[in-house]
């Protein structure tokens, strides 16, 4: 049995000025929050999600990708790039929701983007892995994941690890289609997986 390959998919993409960069969420009643975390939020997001305004930041870019990079650890797609995902991969738990993009006039840019919320986290992470933490010992974030390959047996191609739930972590299947459809804006680290 070959191992299935991760890599860590970084939101946060600064260093492609030319496409568009959320620099902040308003009117989602605090659910993009709960989405950073992995959190449902079907009930609580707005019953209009339209009225949920990504905006531009300053110094975002006017070319529109397939991703869009933002500091709030969202993953926001192009509605197509879901619609793909959904049919090709295995997405497990999530949930899908429209926003609209607003530009740096504050006029509606685009209603064709949406939130990928993937519920819940996986525990993957073998002990390994090089956890950054606060000084009582609480993990913030992962300076380098190593992957223990029982545990990706069956996980889906995105998923949330257990001690880093802001953080995204994608299958080379996941990885196969950002190529193949030559999908912008995909900043991905390398992960190294365990047996």
């Amino acid at each position: 049995m070959s191992v299935r390959r991760y890599w860590r998919l970084v939101t946060s993409v600064i260093d492609a000025p030319a496409y568009f960069y959320i620099g902040s969420v308003l009117h989602a009643d605090t659910c993009e929050l709960a989405i950073s975390e992995g959190e449902a939020v079907t009930g609580e997001y707005p019953a209009d999600p339209f009225t949920v305004e990504a905006h531009f930041s300053a110094a975002s870019g006017l070319q529109a990708p397939s991703l869009i990079g933002n500091g709030m650890s969202l993953v926001a797609l192009h509605r197509d790039v879901v619609k793909l995902f959904s049919k090709e991969l295995d997405l497990g738990e999530h949930e899908v929701l429209p926003f609209t993009l607003v530009n740096h006039k504050g006029r509606a840019h685009s209603k064709e983007y949406v939130f990928l919320n993937p519920v819940g986290t996986h525990d993957v992470a073998s002990p390994l892995s090089k956890f950054m933490r606060f000084d009582d010992g609480e993990i913030y974030g992962c300076e380098h994941w190593v992957l223990s390959a029982k545990k990706l047996a069956d996980v889906p191609d995105i998923l949330r690890p257990a001690e880093v739930a802001n953080e995204y972590l994608v299958s080379d299947r996941l990885v196969a289609l950002v190529e193949q459809h030559a999908l912008t804006n995909f900043e991905l680290e390398s992960v190294d997986v365990v047996t």
